[in-house]
């Protein structure tokens, strides 16, 4: 039998919980509890082993439904999963219905002798009744004024900003932009030209198709309006959360489509690059009809679409996480995207007025707003944002199919297929199994759609925007592609044939290659070894980082336990997010950085006041000492996941001799408070600190006495020691980090630390070049940390170096004087 398990902060809420549960399903349900923890002073907190003993005590193969009230619940319950073997974890599932409601509907349901998946649902639709029944007594929630509504910026405070993003705004950082302002209250508009729009909305920020270089008027209203613009200016500094090695395919029109080559070939736009023999598979994910009707209970209709749209949210919220495992944590931001066009203002009030003013069914109402939105999209002169089109359908057909209670089609085959749709939107592609879907070739789309972007992560060989592709192929055909070219063989003749499978076979060699010495350790030619590990911000991201050859992690930001929240994580949960970091990397290192608050980092609920020059202000080390109620449980947590794995601490943003040795104070204090209450820790954790100011530089000598080791972060060393913001689109040249003046930093401190005796580690962006590879090899860095996606590349680089070559190269680059020289140089080699 299903069994379900209560996970709570309070031992008695969770018993509590399980005893109403148990009256109403007659005690025939296994039902156990995992609440509290050890702790006699402060028994208040989550522990993931007793959730691994409550899921065991309940344990069966028809499943076992996990329920958790808030806060560090859903980090032990994730963390627990860790502890179970495999076949366990197939059988357990993570629900995030609410905990007391969704109790009693699941255990209902588990005692009719429902599945896992009926009993999910009833959890999940614990809350639809009491909806129901006290939704007339609730006020009207209130809806956002139109774009076309007056609205009253006389009293604004205002904001210029010069989009420095290469791509511009385009729909993750627009995300990311929107996720912010949400912690506010202001109310944020934005204008371009002439045109205005409500910043809240993702839909109407499109609409504004932002380059690199645009100027953009931010105007806020409302009592944080200051706090508010100081946040959007750290994060528009911060590139707006936008990765700068996008890889995204920009040099063909994503909205164009090639014609027929010849009547056994189709061209189309290069997707994802790689070779595909197969038969086709169609994919069709078309909806019944919406069919118009008149309702009479608008309140009714009015609930339901909430309901729909709460559902797909959470939907979306799903399948970013399983994205995070499968592509990584950047993909797998598209569905936060995703999320944000559903939860637009304005597309809400339309569907509203509709319902209560047109007595519309909430199907045809959203229909015909999204077709609205989908529209504008289309109409933009931007390619890249007129391929979020596919998005705002995805989206917009998942709140569909909730009202409509319409199930779409599998996407799991027996055989290896190549996959051809008219489109595929961006949730159907990232389930896409690699071992059964051997291409995907598509009518629409672009090369920079956000299909084609997780198709490339799943390195899945992908074609989009063929004309005339559904009406030249049948079921089961046999098709060759090459994703690399656009080009799609119809019939392919036995000649081509051995032609393509001869490719394809020299494709997989290399990509087997590259995926088995990812793995291998990078040592020169000569024998120097040189560490290659990974940067991350989730424990997510270890998968992906451990797949691409991370040999650990160099630098974990802790950023996103604090981030998106009302108040600051407990030490259970940065405890278990950093032991699940560590547990995914097994031997290899984690090196956790402290919290970096402050400059590109806001968190509003801190209270850290706007600062004219906030990247030289209170934030960092700095703002965390003046804490101690926020440093210690921080530095408690880390200390406890070291008892057990290979962790290093790292301290942000040191300036000074004294905040190292403040921190020490506080850390032994921390130390001696965790040997009282018998709580082990690693009594030999190394502590190593961020060379990001000229200040560290210049006391890197001293600095050395006292730490373990030093990692230099050349993105704020290079902005600080060139008087330049990197993510000021005038003074890019000079926030460059293969100025001189930063090379010759990375030497001294290198000199400085192997003279005391300790690793130098690099962690920011130019770890991560491998034209920048020969200079640091040959500078004496010992470790390079960078993003996942870019290790296999330096891993392969350095193993082509001979060290003194390297330092030769490195002695030259020291004598030139511009980054053009040292470009030049490098390139040659």
């Amino acid at each position: 039998m299903i069994g379900i398990v209560i996970v709570s902060h309070s031992a008695k809420l969770a018993e509590g919980v399980r005893e109403l549960a148990m009256q109403m399903a007659r005690e025939r349900v296994p039902i156990a509890v995992a609440g509290g923890i050890e702790d006699s002073n402060d028994p208040i907190g989550t522990d993931p082993m007793r959730v691994v003993a409550a899921i065991e005590a309940v344990y069966s193969t028809d499943g076992v439904l996990v329920l958790m009230d808030l806060g560090s619940a859903l980090m032990s319950a994730e963390t627990a999963l860790e502890f179970l073997d495999p076949e366990q974890q197939k059988h357990v599932f993570l629900c995030e219905a609410p905990l007391v409601e969704g109790a009693i509907a699941a255990a209902v349901e588990a005692m009719i002798g429902s599945s896992i998946t009926q009993v999910i649902a009833a959890a999940r639709n614990s809350l639809a009744a009491k909806l129901q029944q006290l939704v007339p007594l609730l006020p009207q929630p209130a809806v956002q004024p139109d774009a076309e509504s007056p609205i009253n910026l006389t009293e604004a405070l205002t904001l210029k900003i010069i989009v420095s993003n290469r791509l511009g705004l385009h729909a993750r950082p627009v995300a990311k932009l929107i996720e912010l302002i949400s912690q506010f209250s202001a109310d944020v508009y934005i204008t371009k030209n002439d045109m205005l729009v409500n910043a809240r909305s993702i839909n109407q920020v499109a609409t504004l198709t932002a380059r690199q270089s645009d100027e953009l008027l931010f105007q806020a209203v409302g009592p944080d309006a200051a706090a508010t613009l100081a946040a959007i200016q750290t994060l528009a500094f911060n590139n707006f959360g936008d990765r700068t090695d996008d890889d995204q395919l920009g040099a063909t029109d994503a909205s164009a489509t090639l014609a027929t080559v010849t009547s056994h070939e189709l061209q189309g736009i290069p997707a994802a690059a790689g070779i595909a023999i197969g038969p086709v598979a169609f994919y069709v994910s078309v909806l019944p009809p919406v069919l118009e009707r008149t309702v009479d209970d608008g309140e009714a209709e009015w609930l339901r679409f909430q309901t729909a749209l709460q559902a797909a949210v959470v939907e979306l919220q799903t399948v970013q996480a399983q994205a995070q495992q499968t592509v990584g944590a950047t993909e797998a931001e598209i569905f936060a995207a995703q999320r944000l066009i559903l939860q637009a203002p304005e597309l809400q009030a339309q569907v509203r007025r509709q319902i209560f003013d047109e007595r519309r069914n909430a199907e045809a109402a959203w229909q015909q707003a999204i077709q609205q939105v989908a529209a504008r999209y289309q109409a933009l002169d931007d390619a890249d944002w007129r391929a979020r089109f596919a998005d705002v359908l995805d989206s917009g057909q998942r709140v569909l199919r909730q009202l409509m209670q319409a199930v779409l089609p599998p996407l799991h085959f027996t055989q290896p297929v190549i996959l051809v749709a008219e489109d595929l939107l961006p949730s159907a592609t990232a389930q896409l199994d690699p071992k059964k879907i051997l291409g995907v070739v598509t009518a629409g789309g672009g090369a920079t759609s956000h299909s084609a972007i997780l198709a490339r992560a799943l390195g899945i060989p992908a074609i989009v925007g063929v004309t005339d592709l559904l009406s030249r192929v049948t079921a089961g055909q046999t098709i060759a592609l090459d994703g690399g070219t656009g080009r799609i063989w119809l019939a392919p003749t036995p000649d081509q044939l051995v032609e393509l499978r001869q490719k394809h076979s020299q494709w997989q060699a290399a990509q087997q290659v590259d995926r088995q010495t990812s793995r291998q350790p990078a040592i020169t030619r000569d024998g120097k070894p040189i560490r290659v590990a990974a940067n991350i911000s989730h424990p997510n991201d270890v998968d992906l980082a451990c797949a691409n050859g991370a040999e650990g992690v160099g630098l974990f930001r802790t950023e996103f336990l604090f981030m998106g929240r009302n108040q600051a994580p407990d030490e259970a949960e940065q405890w278990a997010a950093y032991s699940l970091a560590a547990r995914k990397l097994g031997p290899r290192p984690l090196i956790i950085r402290t919290l970096d608050v402050g400059g590109d980092k806001p968190i509003p609920y801190l209270g850290i006041r706007p600062e004219a020059n906030p990247f030289l202000g209170w934030r960092g080390l700095r703002y965390c000492l003046d804490n101690p109620a926020l440093f210690k449980p921080q530095l408690r947590a880390i200390l406890r996941a070291s008892a057990e794995h290979p962790i290093k601490l790292m301290l942000p943003m040191v300036s000074t001799l004294d905040e190292v040795q403040r921190t020490k104070v506080l850390l032994q204090i921390v130390q001696d408070e965790l040997r009282a209450a018998k709580l082990a820790f690693n009594e030999a954790l190394e502590i190593g600190i961020m060379i990001e100011t000229p200040s560290a530089v210049l006391l890197a000598e001293p600095l050395a006495q006292t730490v373990d080791f030093f990692s230099i972060g050349t993105n704020d060393l290079t902005q600080y020691l060139m008087a330049a913001e990197r993510g000021n689109a005038q003074v890019a040249t000079l926030a460059n980090a293969l100025q001189p003046t930063v090379i010759r930093a990375i030497q001294q401190v290198v000199q400085v630390a192997h003279t005391a005796g300790i690793w130098v580690s690099l962690c920011g962006e130019l770890a991560g070049n491998p034209l920048a590879t020969p200079l640091l090899v040959g500078l004496g860095l010992d470790e390079l940390s960078m993003n996942a996606a870019a290790i296999p590349a330096v891993k392969a680089r350095i193993r082509q170096l001979d060290l003194v070559q390297a330092q030769d190269l490195a002695e030259k680059c020291l004598t030139l004087h511009s980054v053009t020289e040292i470009e030049h140089l490098l390139a040659a080699v």
